[in-house]
Protein backbone atom coordinates (compact mmCIF):
# COMPACT_ATOMS: atom_id res chain seq x y z
CA UNK A 1 0.00 0.00 0.00
CA UNK A 2 2.87 2.43 0.74
CA UNK A 3 3.95 4.94 -1.88
CA UNK A 4 7.02 7.12 -1.38
CA UNK A 5 5.35 10.21 -2.79
CA UNK A 6 1.63 9.97 -2.07
CA UNK A 7 -0.30 9.43 1.14
CA UNK A 8 -2.09 6.10 1.21
CA UNK A 9 -5.79 5.43 1.62
CA UNK A 10 -7.44 2.03 2.17
CA UNK A 11 -11.07 1.83 1.06
CA UNK A 12 -13.03 -0.89 2.88
CA UNK A 13 -16.32 -1.28 0.95
CA UNK A 14 -18.23 -4.41 -0.17
CA UNK A 15 -20.04 -2.65 -3.03
CA UNK A 16 -17.56 -3.24 -5.87
CA UNK A 17 -18.88 -0.57 -8.27
CA UNK A 18 -19.06 2.09 -5.56
CA UNK A 19 -15.57 1.11 -4.30
CA UNK A 20 -14.09 1.37 -7.80
CA UNK A 21 -15.72 4.73 -8.36
CA UNK A 22 -14.10 6.18 -5.23
CA UNK A 23 -10.76 4.57 -6.09
CA UNK A 24 -10.74 6.03 -9.63
CA UNK A 25 -11.60 9.47 -8.26
CA UNK A 26 -8.84 9.46 -5.63
CA UNK A 27 -6.04 7.67 -7.43
CA UNK A 28 -4.62 10.80 -9.10
CA UNK A 29 -3.93 12.46 -5.76
CA UNK A 30 -3.40 9.50 -3.41
CA UNK A 31 -2.04 5.98 -3.40
CA UNK A 32 -5.28 3.97 -3.00
CA UNK A 33 -5.79 0.33 -1.98
CA UNK A 34 -9.10 -1.52 -1.64
CA UNK A 35 -10.64 -4.32 0.42
CA UNK A 36 -14.16 -5.80 0.22
CA UNK A 37 -14.28 -6.85 3.89
CA UNK A 38 -12.93 -5.93 7.31
CA UNK A 39 -11.13 -9.26 7.51
CA UNK A 40 -9.25 -8.59 4.27
CA UNK A 41 -8.41 -5.08 5.38
CA UNK A 42 -6.94 -6.34 8.67
CA UNK A 43 -4.68 -8.76 6.77
CA UNK A 44 -3.53 -5.97 4.48
CA UNK A 45 -2.79 -3.71 7.43
CA UNK A 46 -0.48 -6.34 8.91
CA UNK A 47 1.75 -5.86 5.87
CA UNK A 48 1.56 -2.07 5.56
CA UNK A 49 -0.40 0.61 7.35
CA UNK A 50 -2.30 3.23 5.33
CA UNK A 51 -2.46 6.90 6.27
CA UNK A 52 -6.26 6.90 6.22
CA UNK A 53 -9.19 4.46 6.23
CA UNK A 54 -12.52 4.90 4.43
CA UNK A 55 -14.96 2.37 5.94
CA UNK A 56 -18.49 1.36 5.02
CA UNK A 57 -20.56 0.85 8.18
CA UNK A 58 -22.52 -2.13 6.73
CA UNK A 59 -19.77 -4.59 5.87
CA UNK A 60 -20.43 -8.34 5.63
CA UNK A 61 -18.92 -10.45 8.40
CA UNK A 62 -17.15 -8.12 10.79
CA UNK A 63 -19.19 -4.91 10.66
CA UNK A 64 -17.69 -1.51 9.93
CA UNK A 65 -18.30 -0.44 13.52
CA UNK A 66 -16.53 -3.49 14.97
CA UNK A 67 -13.71 -3.09 12.45
CA UNK A 68 -13.28 0.54 13.53
CA UNK A 69 -13.28 -0.50 17.18
CA UNK A 70 -10.53 -3.08 16.52
CA UNK A 71 -8.46 -0.61 14.47
CA UNK A 72 -8.67 2.04 17.19
CA UNK A 73 -7.59 -0.42 19.87
CA UNK A 74 -4.46 -1.33 17.88
CA UNK A 75 -3.78 1.92 16.04
CA UNK A 76 -5.42 4.75 18.06
CA UNK A 77 -3.97 7.50 15.84
CA UNK A 78 -5.34 6.04 12.60
CA UNK A 79 -7.90 8.46 11.04
CA UNK A 80 -11.08 6.88 9.68
CA UNK A 81 -13.95 8.27 7.61
CA UNK A 82 -17.19 6.29 7.80
CA UNK A 83 -19.62 5.81 4.88
CA UNK A 84 -23.30 5.28 5.63
CA UNK A 85 -26.79 5.48 4.16
CA UNK A 86 -29.12 8.22 5.36
CA UNK A 87 -31.22 5.79 7.40
CA UNK A 88 -28.24 4.67 9.47
CA UNK A 89 -27.20 8.04 10.92
CA UNK A 90 -27.72 6.87 14.54
CA UNK A 91 -24.94 4.32 13.97
CA UNK A 92 -22.60 7.17 13.13
CA UNK A 93 -22.82 8.55 16.66
CA UNK A 94 -21.35 5.31 17.96
CA UNK A 95 -18.56 5.52 15.38
CA UNK A 96 -17.66 9.06 16.40
CA UNK A 97 -17.52 7.98 20.05
CA UNK A 98 -15.17 5.15 19.09
CA UNK A 99 -12.89 7.62 17.35
CA UNK A 100 -13.93 8.08 13.72
CA UNK A 101 -12.78 11.42 12.31
CA UNK A 102 -15.99 12.09 10.36
CA UNK A 103 -18.70 10.44 8.26
CA UNK A 104 -20.22 10.88 4.79
CA UNK A 105 -23.62 9.77 3.55
CA UNK A 106 -24.14 7.87 0.31
CA UNK A 107 -24.18 8.89 -2.45
CA UNK A 108 -20.93 10.68 -1.65
CA UNK A 109 -20.28 14.15 -3.02
CA UNK A 110 -16.82 14.11 -4.64
CA UNK A 111 -15.72 17.54 -3.45
CA UNK A 112 -16.96 16.86 0.08
CA UNK A 113 -15.01 13.60 0.09
CA UNK A 114 -11.77 15.34 -0.91
CA UNK A 115 -12.28 18.07 1.67
CA UNK A 116 -12.95 15.56 4.46
CA UNK A 117 -9.90 13.49 3.52
CA UNK A 118 -7.70 16.61 3.51
CA UNK A 119 -8.96 17.66 6.94
CA UNK A 120 -8.46 14.16 8.37
CA UNK A 121 -4.88 13.89 7.10
CA UNK A 122 -4.13 17.44 8.23
CA UNK A 123 -5.38 16.67 11.74
CA UNK A 124 -2.97 13.73 11.91
CA UNK A 125 -0.05 15.91 10.80
CA UNK A 126 -0.94 18.58 13.35
CA UNK A 127 -1.13 15.95 16.10
CA UNK A 128 2.23 14.50 15.07
CA UNK A 129 3.78 17.97 15.02
CA UNK A 130 2.43 18.73 18.50
CA UNK A 131 3.87 15.46 19.81
CA UNK A 132 7.20 16.23 18.17
CA UNK A 133 7.26 19.68 19.75
CA UNK A 134 6.43 18.20 23.15
CA UNK A 135 9.34 15.77 22.88
CA UNK A 136 11.71 18.54 21.79
CA UNK A 137 10.49 20.81 24.60
CA UNK A 138 11.08 18.12 27.21
CA UNK A 139 14.58 17.47 25.83
CA UNK A 140 15.31 21.19 25.87
CA UNK A 141 14.10 21.42 29.47
CA UNK A 142 16.58 18.73 30.49
CA UNK A 143 19.48 20.84 29.15
CA UNK A 144 18.62 23.92 31.23
CA UNK A 145 21.13 24.49 34.01
CA UNK A 146 21.35 27.27 36.57
CA UNK A 147 25.08 27.56 37.12
CA UNK A 148 26.61 29.19 40.18
CA UNK A 149 27.04 28.79 43.91
CA UNK A 150 26.59 32.39 45.05
CA UNK A 151 24.01 33.27 47.66
CA UNK A 152 21.94 34.93 44.93
CA UNK A 153 21.90 31.73 42.85
CA UNK A 154 21.03 29.57 45.87
CA UNK A 155 18.11 31.87 46.60
CA UNK A 156 17.04 31.78 42.96
CA UNK A 157 17.04 27.99 42.83
CA UNK A 158 14.90 27.87 45.96
CA UNK A 159 12.45 30.33 44.39
CA UNK A 160 12.17 28.19 41.27
CA UNK A 161 11.07 25.18 43.30
CA UNK A 162 8.21 27.22 44.74
CA UNK A 163 7.24 28.79 41.41
CA UNK A 164 7.28 25.43 39.67
CA UNK A 165 4.39 24.28 41.82
CA UNK A 166 2.25 27.32 41.00
CA UNK A 167 0.85 28.92 37.87
CA UNK A 168 1.48 32.46 39.09
CA UNK A 169 2.53 35.26 36.77
CA UNK A 170 6.19 36.17 37.30
CA UNK A 171 8.10 39.40 36.67
CA UNK A 172 11.86 38.93 36.17
CA UNK A 173 14.02 42.02 36.60
CA UNK A 174 17.69 42.36 35.79
CA UNK A 175 20.25 44.09 33.62
CA UNK A 176 20.69 43.12 29.98
CA UNK A 177 22.56 39.83 29.66
CA UNK A 178 21.90 38.54 33.18
CA UNK A 179 19.98 35.50 31.89
CA UNK A 180 16.33 36.47 32.27
CA UNK A 181 15.21 34.12 29.49
CA UNK A 182 17.18 31.23 31.03
CA UNK A 183 15.36 31.79 34.31
CA UNK A 184 12.00 31.91 32.52
CA UNK A 185 12.78 28.64 30.73
CA UNK A 186 13.81 27.09 34.05
CA UNK A 187 10.47 28.08 35.61
CA UNK A 188 8.66 26.48 32.66
CA UNK A 189 10.82 23.34 32.87
CA UNK A 190 9.89 22.62 36.49
CA UNK A 191 6.20 23.44 36.08
CA UNK A 192 3.27 21.15 35.17
CA UNK A 193 3.38 22.87 31.74
CA UNK A 194 6.85 21.47 30.98
CA UNK A 195 5.59 19.36 28.05
CA UNK A 196 3.79 22.37 26.56
CA UNK A 197 5.35 25.03 24.33
CA UNK A 198 7.63 27.79 25.57
CA UNK A 199 7.28 30.90 23.40
CA UNK A 200 9.68 33.81 23.92
CA UNK A 201 8.88 37.24 22.47
CA UNK A 202 11.35 40.12 22.35
CA UNK A 203 8.91 43.02 22.71
CA UNK A 204 11.66 45.51 21.98
CA UNK A 205 12.12 44.09 18.47
CA UNK A 206 8.50 44.29 17.27
CA UNK A 207 7.42 47.34 15.21
CA UNK A 208 4.61 49.20 16.97
CA UNK A 209 2.13 48.66 14.12
CA UNK A 210 2.66 44.87 14.19
CA UNK A 211 2.35 44.31 17.96
CA UNK A 212 -1.30 43.25 18.01
CA UNK A 213 -0.89 40.89 15.06
CA UNK A 214 2.28 39.36 16.51
CA UNK A 215 0.72 38.67 19.91
CA UNK A 216 -2.86 37.78 18.97
CA UNK A 217 -2.77 36.90 15.25
CA UNK A 218 -4.84 38.26 12.40
CA UNK A 219 -7.32 37.25 9.72
CA UNK A 220 -6.64 37.57 6.04
CA UNK A 221 -7.37 41.12 4.86
CA UNK A 222 -7.17 42.61 8.37
CA UNK A 223 -4.64 45.16 7.11
CA UNK A 224 -2.56 45.91 4.03
CA UNK A 225 -0.23 42.99 3.41
CA UNK A 226 -2.26 40.46 5.46
CA UNK A 227 -2.67 38.01 2.58
CA UNK A 228 -3.35 35.02 4.82
CA UNK A 229 -4.49 34.11 8.33
CA UNK A 230 -1.78 34.15 10.98
CA UNK A 231 -1.84 32.55 14.41
CA UNK A 232 -0.50 34.82 17.17
CA UNK A 233 2.13 33.92 19.74
CA UNK A 234 -0.45 33.58 22.53
CA UNK A 235 -2.32 30.91 20.58
CA UNK A 236 0.96 29.10 19.81
CA UNK A 237 1.70 29.06 23.56
CA UNK A 238 -1.63 27.35 24.42
CA UNK A 239 -1.13 24.96 27.39
CA UNK A 240 2.40 26.32 27.79
CA UNK A 241 4.32 29.42 28.85
CA UNK A 242 4.89 32.73 27.09
CA UNK A 243 7.78 35.05 27.93
CA UNK A 244 7.26 38.75 27.26
CA UNK A 245 10.87 39.91 27.26
CA UNK A 246 11.40 43.67 27.58
CA UNK A 247 7.73 44.00 28.50
CA UNK A 248 8.18 47.73 29.15
CA UNK A 249 8.42 48.26 25.38
CA UNK A 250 4.78 47.24 24.77
CA UNK A 251 2.68 50.23 23.55
CA UNK A 252 -0.03 51.47 25.91
CA UNK A 253 -2.94 50.46 23.63
CA UNK A 254 -1.62 46.89 23.43
CA UNK A 255 -1.10 46.85 27.21
CA UNK A 256 -4.87 47.20 27.62
CA UNK A 257 -5.48 44.14 25.42
CA UNK A 258 -2.77 42.20 27.23
CA UNK A 259 -4.49 42.96 30.53
CA UNK A 260 -7.69 41.39 29.17
CA UNK A 261 -5.81 38.23 28.18
CA UNK A 262 -4.38 38.01 31.68
CA UNK A 263 -7.80 38.42 33.29
CA UNK A 264 -10.09 36.58 30.86
CA UNK A 265 -7.72 34.18 29.05
CA UNK A 266 -9.29 35.16 25.73
CA UNK A 267 -8.86 37.62 22.86
CA UNK A 268 -10.00 38.47 19.34
CA UNK A 269 -7.41 38.13 16.56
CA UNK A 270 -7.04 41.29 14.49
CA UNK A 271 -9.91 41.50 11.98
CA UNK A 272 -11.83 38.58 13.49
CA UNK A 273 -15.10 38.32 15.42
CA UNK A 274 -14.26 34.84 16.70
CA UNK A 275 -13.17 34.76 20.35
CA UNK A 276 -10.04 32.67 20.97
CA UNK A 277 -9.57 31.14 24.41
CA UNK A 278 -6.09 30.22 25.61
CA UNK A 279 -4.55 28.57 28.65
CA UNK A 280 -1.18 30.29 28.99
CA UNK A 281 1.17 31.15 31.83
CA UNK A 282 2.75 34.57 31.42
CA UNK A 283 6.28 35.46 32.49
CA UNK A 284 7.44 39.04 31.93
CA UNK A 285 11.01 40.28 31.94
CA UNK A 286 12.54 43.75 31.87
CA UNK A 287 15.76 45.65 32.46
CA UNK A 288 13.77 48.80 33.26
CA UNK A 289 12.24 50.10 36.45
CA UNK A 290 8.55 49.56 35.69
CA UNK A 291 7.54 51.48 38.82
CA UNK A 292 9.11 54.61 37.36
CA UNK A 293 7.47 53.88 34.01
CA UNK A 294 4.11 53.68 35.80
CA UNK A 295 4.74 57.02 37.53
CA UNK A 296 5.73 58.56 34.20
CA UNK A 297 2.58 57.24 32.51
CA UNK A 298 4.49 54.94 30.16
CA UNK A 299 3.14 51.73 31.68
CA UNK A 300 -0.32 50.87 32.95
CA UNK A 301 -0.49 50.57 36.72
CA UNK A 302 -3.16 47.82 36.61
CA UNK A 303 -1.04 45.75 34.22
CA UNK A 304 2.04 46.28 36.39
CA UNK A 305 0.26 44.91 39.46
CA UNK A 306 -1.16 42.02 37.42
CA UNK A 307 2.30 41.06 36.14
CA UNK A 308 4.00 41.63 39.47
CA UNK A 309 2.42 38.71 41.32
CA UNK A 310 5.90 37.39 42.07
CA UNK A 311 9.13 39.25 41.29
CA UNK A 312 12.56 37.76 40.73
CA UNK A 313 15.58 40.07 40.83
CA UNK A 314 18.68 38.76 39.04
CA UNK A 315 21.79 40.57 40.30
CA UNK A 316 24.46 41.54 37.74
CA UNK A 317 27.47 39.27 37.38
CA UNK A 318 29.80 41.83 39.00
CA UNK A 319 27.82 41.45 42.24
CA UNK A 320 28.25 37.67 42.31
CA UNK A 321 31.91 37.16 41.30
CA UNK A 322 31.95 33.70 42.86
CA UNK A 323 29.82 32.52 39.90
CA UNK A 324 32.21 33.73 37.18
CA UNK A 325 34.55 30.73 37.10
CA UNK A 326 31.68 28.23 37.42
CA UNK A 327 29.99 29.85 34.44
CA UNK A 328 33.27 29.92 32.50
CA UNK A 329 33.69 26.16 33.03
CA UNK A 330 30.09 25.57 32.00
CA UNK A 331 30.52 27.49 28.75
CA UNK A 332 33.87 25.81 28.15
CA UNK A 333 32.20 22.39 28.24
CA UNK A 334 29.33 23.57 26.05
CA UNK A 335 31.58 24.98 23.33
CA UNK A 336 33.95 22.03 23.54
CA UNK A 337 31.07 19.89 22.32
CA UNK A 338 29.93 22.43 19.74
CA UNK A 339 33.37 23.01 18.21
CA UNK A 340 34.94 19.62 18.88
CA UNK A 341 37.62 20.99 21.23
CA UNK A 342 39.24 19.39 24.31
CA UNK A 343 39.80 22.17 26.84
CA UNK A 344 39.74 20.76 30.37
CA UNK A 345 40.80 23.55 32.71
CA UNK A 346 41.51 27.27 33.17
CA UNK A 347 44.91 28.41 34.41
CA UNK A 348 45.20 30.53 37.60
CA UNK A 349 46.42 33.52 35.53
CA UNK A 350 43.45 33.24 33.15
CA UNK A 351 41.06 32.94 36.08
CA UNK A 352 42.53 36.10 37.60
CA UNK A 353 41.89 38.00 34.36
CA UNK A 354 38.32 36.72 34.17
CA UNK A 355 37.68 37.74 37.76
CA UNK A 356 39.06 41.25 37.18
CA UNK A 357 36.65 42.01 34.33
CA UNK A 358 33.66 44.30 35.04
CA UNK A 359 31.42 42.18 32.76
CA UNK A 360 29.15 45.07 31.84
CA UNK A 361 27.33 42.69 29.46
CA UNK A 362 26.90 40.18 32.31
CA UNK A 363 26.55 36.44 31.61
CA UNK A 364 25.97 37.05 27.90
CA UNK A 365 29.33 38.83 27.59
CA UNK A 366 31.10 36.03 29.48
CA UNK A 367 29.44 33.45 27.24
CA UNK A 368 30.54 35.28 24.09
CA UNK A 369 34.08 35.54 25.49
CA UNK A 370 34.28 31.81 26.18
CA UNK A 371 32.87 31.02 22.76
CA UNK A 372 35.63 33.04 21.09
CA UNK A 373 38.32 31.43 23.27
CA UNK A 374 37.18 27.88 22.50
CA UNK A 375 36.55 28.55 18.80
CA UNK A 376 39.99 30.00 18.06
CA UNK A 377 42.06 28.51 20.90
CA UNK A 378 44.20 25.38 20.91
CA UNK A 379 45.29 23.06 23.69
CA UNK A 380 43.65 21.59 26.76
CA UNK A 381 44.01 24.52 29.18
CA UNK A 382 42.77 28.09 28.80
CA UNK A 383 45.80 30.28 29.51
CA UNK A 384 46.52 33.99 29.79
CA UNK A 385 47.51 34.19 26.12
CA UNK A 386 44.07 32.91 25.09
CA UNK A 387 42.61 36.08 26.60
CA UNK A 388 44.72 38.47 24.51
CA UNK A 389 41.62 40.18 23.11
CA UNK A 390 40.24 41.10 26.54
CA UNK A 391 40.97 44.66 27.52
CA UNK A 392 42.81 44.55 30.81
CA UNK A 393 41.30 46.81 33.47
CA UNK A 394 43.65 49.69 33.93
CA UNK A 395 44.92 50.17 37.46
CA UNK A 396 44.70 53.86 38.14
CA UNK A 397 47.87 55.17 39.63
CA UNK A 398 46.96 57.09 42.71
CA UNK A 399 49.00 60.22 43.19
CA UNK A 400 50.79 60.49 46.49
CA UNK A 401 48.88 63.17 48.30
CA UNK A 402 50.45 62.84 51.70
CA UNK A 403 53.26 65.37 52.33
CA UNK A 404 55.29 65.93 55.42
CA UNK A 405 55.17 69.61 56.24
CA UNK A 406 58.61 70.96 57.23
CA UNK A 407 58.94 72.88 60.44
CA UNK A 408 59.66 76.09 58.56
CA UNK A 409 56.48 75.68 56.53
CA UNK A 410 55.97 76.02 52.73
CA UNK A 411 54.73 78.51 50.16
CA UNK A 412 51.44 76.88 49.12
CA UNK A 413 51.07 79.00 46.01
CA UNK A 414 54.54 77.98 44.81
CA UNK A 415 53.65 74.30 45.34
CA UNK A 416 50.43 74.78 43.38
CA UNK A 417 52.24 76.59 40.55
CA UNK A 418 54.81 73.77 40.42
CA UNK A 419 52.13 71.08 40.09
CA UNK A 420 50.29 73.05 37.39
CA UNK A 421 53.52 73.31 35.37
CA UNK A 422 54.18 69.57 35.78
CA UNK A 423 50.65 68.77 34.64
CA UNK A 424 51.06 70.96 31.55
CA UNK A 425 54.32 69.22 30.69
CA UNK A 426 52.79 65.74 31.13
CA UNK A 427 49.81 66.77 29.01
CA UNK A 428 52.11 68.32 26.38
CA UNK A 429 50.45 71.66 27.10
CA UNK A 430 46.95 70.38 26.34
CA UNK A 431 45.05 72.39 28.94
CA UNK A 432 41.99 70.08 28.95
CA UNK A 433 44.18 67.04 29.67
CA UNK A 434 46.16 68.98 32.27
CA UNK A 435 42.91 69.87 34.05
CA UNK A 436 42.00 66.18 34.18
CA UNK A 437 45.39 65.30 35.70
CA UNK A 438 44.82 67.88 38.43
CA UNK A 439 41.17 66.87 38.94
CA UNK A 440 40.13 70.43 38.09
CA UNK A 441 37.49 71.75 35.74
CA UNK A 442 38.95 73.56 32.68
CA UNK A 443 37.57 76.99 33.79
CA UNK A 444 39.24 76.57 37.21
CA UNK A 445 42.57 75.73 35.58
CA UNK A 446 42.28 78.70 33.20
CA UNK A 447 41.64 80.98 36.21
CA UNK A 448 44.75 79.72 38.03
CA UNK A 449 46.90 79.99 34.93
CA UNK A 450 45.93 83.67 34.72
CA UNK A 451 46.38 84.10 38.46
CA UNK A 452 49.96 82.76 38.40
CA UNK A 453 50.82 84.18 35.00
CA UNK A 454 51.60 80.74 33.56
CA UNK A 455 51.60 80.60 29.76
Amino acid sequence: MKNNFKQTILIVEDDRLFRKAILNFLVEKYSVAEADSAEQALEMMKQSLPDLLIIDITLPGLSGIEFLRQVKSEYPEMPAIMLTAMDRIPKVVECIKIGAFDYLTKPVDAEELLLTIDRALESVEIRKELERRKRLQLLENQEIKLVGSSEAMRKLKAELKILGETDATVLIQGETGTGKEVIARAIHAVSPRAAGPFIAINCGAIPKELFESELFGHKRGAFTGADKDQIGKFQLAHHGTILLDEVGEIPLDIQAKLLRVLEEKSFYPLGSNDLVRVDVRIIAATNRDLKKDVEAGRFREDLYFRLNVYTIHIPPLRKRPEDIISLAHHFMEFYNIKFGKKFKSISPEAKAILLQQPWKGNVRELRNTMERIILFGKGTQIKKEHLYFIEQPRQERKAKVQFELPEEGIDLEEVEKNFIKQALELAKYNKTKAAKLLRLSPPTLYYRLQKYGIK
